[in-house]
């Protein structure tokens, strides 16, 4: 769930993004899971789904680091957009409620756009990284 105000408007980067509403200081912390808003689904649970929800699973959800089970946001954060330099970043020196969080790496301006490099919150990318396969295949 993310802790700041945003809003959801076109992005330059893809489709739709996530925008800061006021100014936010390096080191605040932006967004950690809440199973109140946030879903966590174990690996197996993907399989059993129909085409639409692991489309829309694995396009919008995160599988943890670990391999384990997928975080699908039940917020804005489905709309956090890729960025090679990003201004979010996971802090996993913090934890709340069991969970790292996601915290702004550097000061981001009221009006600019949310970012975050996938391959440091998702298992899936991360791992493509590392045998050199793109993030975003070429369709």
């Amino acid at each position: 769930m993310l802790l700041i105000p945003v809003k959801v408007a076109p992005s330059a980067i893809h489709n739709l993004g996530v925008f800061a509403v006021s100014p936010i200081r390096k080191g605040t912390i932006v967004w950690q899971f809440d199973p109140g808003i946030d879903h966590r689904h174990p690996v197996a649970w993907l399989s059993r789904q129909p085409d639409h929800v692991r489309r829309h699973a694995l396009t919008y959800g995160v599988l943890n680091l670990a391999g384990t089970h997928y975080n699908l946001p039940g917020d804005h954060t489905m709309f956090v957009n890729h960025s090679e330099s990003p201004n979010l970043a996971p802090d996993d020196d913090v934890q709340l409620n069991g969970d790292g969080v996601v915290v702004a790496a550097r000061d981001i301006a009221a009006g600019e756009e949310i970012t975050i490099h996938y391959g440091e919150i998702d298992g899936a990318d991360r791992d493509r990284l590392r045998r050199g396969q793109p993030l975003f295949p070429q369709d």
